[in-house]
């Protein structure tokens, strides 16, 4: 996995990016708590860069941009996957 930052391509063109915006999607957030989501994030942007999701393979989707959710602990994170703009949108967090 690579950590790269919002909006960083990877080798591939892979990137993810807030949407609308960092303050929007994360803004008050404890900075522990920011880095977790760009862990996420970039984990995310690496999997759809292999045409995978956190459940499987993103072509086996009959909606393929759908608003996507993945959780970890006490967080969940909604996304969404575009690949013809190769990018992960993160578009909420809750905690």
């Amino acid at each position: 996995m690579n950590t790269r930052g919002e909006a960083v391509e990877d080798t591939a063109g892979w990137a993810w990016e807030y949407n609308p915006g960092a303050e929007w999607v994360v803004g008050g957030m404890k900075d522990t708590d920011r880095c977790a989501v760009e862990v996420i994030g970039s984990a995310l942007a690496d999997l759809a860069a292999q045409g995978l999701g956190p459940d499987g393979l993103l072509d086996d989707d009959p909606k393929p941009h759908r608003l996507r959710t993945y959780s970890v602990e006490t967080m969940l994170v909604w996304y969404q996957v575009i690949p013809h703009r190769k990018r992960v949108y993160i578009n909420r967090v809750n905690l």
